[in-house]
């Protein structure tokens, strides 16, 4: 038979039996009674009950030292506790609560009042429990998120391996697409997906072969077009990863264009995602921010002139002027990241 909370009391006023227990009268509640306060302290020990009775007349000092070995052991510190005296002494009561006590009851109790305590503190103790189990329920999803997102960063180190000339890039730019999206005051719920998205915005680069991917040169036409299906690789190896879909708009849109001449759908304007329009910015910023094998990094004043001069062609017209100050204030603080030349 199945019991929504046991209660363990411990009472050897009488032999094998308790008046506690007697006068408690709750639905979905279990009582054991334990005559033996070192018998008791080894069942609370090894099958913790949900609320533990002590009657402190008849256990005296012992009741204060289980009292105490209890709150001094991990996994049942946190028990609830309540003593059970027939002494009138208010230093008592006060000693029972410093010992650890939860409540104190004084005989002669009311039945109606006994009742009404261990009821609350059942009550109380369940939603503890529950508070508890969503605790560790959320540190699990934290631990599997963590190794989630471990293995993207894997992923991604793996692609700037193969593909040097973008080395640092991927994480370079999902952490300034964050910062970004903060002065768009981006929704707080769906800021890991955005840092996702953009660390993985061309992960659909895993699909082309390493003599399109690495070649110094210029890209032929055929090669060229091959190279453009990456956003929807991206899509293929991301999609059936279902806590990965929410990422998906900035590697399968990064490439589309505000006046529509973009790739892969050639979609223009609002139809583009947000995450995509702020992310194309800081992606094209970062490519003429830092060396590649075909040139050298431009000149900050030269990347920013170009970029106001792409609003509303290229870019959204209202990201890019934020984007600008963005940049200023980074500069203004030594924490624009540039091409470092050597001296």
């Amino acid at each position: 038979m199945a019991y929504g909370s046991r209660i363990l009391i411990i009472d050897d006023s009488q032999n094998g039996r308790s008046v506690i227990g007697e006068h408690l009268h709750l639905d979905d509640v279990y009582i054991e009674v334990e005559t033996d306060s070192k018998r008791g302290l080894s069942k609370v020990l090894e099958e913790p009950p949900d609320i533990l009775i002590v009657d402190i007349a008849y256990a005296g000092l012992d009741g204060w030292t289980l009292i105490d070995r209890i709150r001094r052991t991990r996994h049942v510190q946190e028990l609830p506790i309540i003593m059970v005296t027939g002494i009138a002494d208010i230093e008592m009561r006060v000693q029972s609560f410093e010992m650890g006590a939860d409540d104190v009851i004084q005989k002669p109790y009311n039945t109606a009042e006994l009742n009404a305590i261990v009821r609350n503190i059942t009550r109380l103790n369940r939603f503890r429990r529950l508070a508890d189990e969503r605790h560790r329920v959320e540190q699990m999803l934290h631990h599997v998120s963590h190794s989630y997102d471990q293995t993207i960063e894997g992923w991604v180190r793996a692609l700037d391996l193969r593909d040097r000339e973008t080395e640092g890039h991927s994480s370079r730019v999902a952490q300034m697409t964050l910062q970004l999206a903060g002065m768009f005051r981006y929704g707080e719920d769906r800021i890991k997906h955005l840092w996702r998205g953009a660390l993985l915005h061309d992960i659909g680069k895993l699909a082309i072969s390493d003599t399109i991917l690495r070649k110094p040169g210029a890209l032929t036409t055929e090669e060229r077009r091959i190279m453009m299906k990456h956003p929807m690789h991206a899509h293929e190896m991301l999609y059936p990863i279902e806590y990965l879909r929410p990422a998906l708009n900035i590697p399968v849109y990064h490439h589309e264009r505000w006046d529509g001449t973009g790739y892969p759908f050639r979609i223009k304007g609002d139809e583009i995602p947000f995450e995509a329009r702020l992310f194309s910015v800081i992606d094209v910023w970062d490519a003429l921010s830092f060396d590649r094998p075909y040139r050298e990094a431009w000149p900050q004043d030269k990347v920013r002139s170009y970029i106001e001069s792409e609003a509303g062609k290229h870019f959204d017209p209202q990201v890019v002027p934020v984007f600008i100050d963005f940049l200023r204030q980074l500069d203004s603080m030594g924490k624009l990241p540039t091409e470092k030349k050597a001296a």
